[in-house]
């Protein structure tokens, strides 16, 4: 994931342009259809309401590169008792916490996320007598990640600490410089001549 990989295009970026020019497109086509097809039918010239409307969509690439990631961490243990899974679970959360905070991700840029602990009942031949139950705890962490060089290091060191689910991990624009562009090249252009 290194930073070489944000130059790429953004696929989602134009299937959104694509979509803008489409609809750009069918309305223009309708618009055009309104005012044509009666004439096709042999009706004389559209009846006129006093009034004309068109609407037109545009986008604008803002060119910007992201400035943060959000991670969302997690891990799974499956023990027999609720106690061993509990304590285990807690122990590769202790680890995986240390991992990040020698990764400096500072404090406040990790927060604690969903903590969930349950049976498991059922076996390859049904219900499993009680003896022979599991228990899965699992537990996750949300963290902002502001130094994008370091995503593939820190990822790396919350697996060595325990960590075995990456949820996802997004990249994030900064938001003033996101506003300004967006206003800028959205609207503001479509009444220049």
């Amino acid at each position: 994931m290194g930073r070489h990989a944000m130059t790429q295009t953004n696929p989602f970026r134009l299937a959104v342009d694509a979509g803008m020019i489409l609809v750009f497109t069918l309305t223009a086509l309708f618009a055009l259809s309104s005012a044509t097809i009666p004439v096709l039918a042999g009706g004389g010239p559209p009846a006129s309401t006093g009034t004309h409307t068109l609407t037109a969509a545009g986008a604008e690439p803002l060119g910007l590169e992201p400035n943060t990631a959000t991670a969302v961490i997690g891990m799974e243990v499956l023990r027999p008792t609720v106690k061993e899974a509990v304590s285990d679970a807690q122990a590769v959360m202790t680890d995986v916490w240390d991992a990040l905070r020698a990764g400096n991700i500072a404090e406040a840029d990790i927060q604690a996320g969903h903590f969930s602990i349950y049976s498991d009942r059922f076996g390859p031949d049904g219900v499993l007598h009680e003896d022979r139950m599991y228990y899965h705890a699992t537990n996750t962490v949300f963290i902002t990640i502001r130094d994008l060089d370091s995503i593939d290091a820190v990822l790396d060191a919350v697996i060595d600490a325990g960590a075995s689910n990456i949820y996802s991990v997004d990249f994030t624009l900064p938001v003033p410089a996101a506003e300004t562009g967006t206003h800028a090249g959205a609207g503001h252009r479509l009444g220049q001549k």
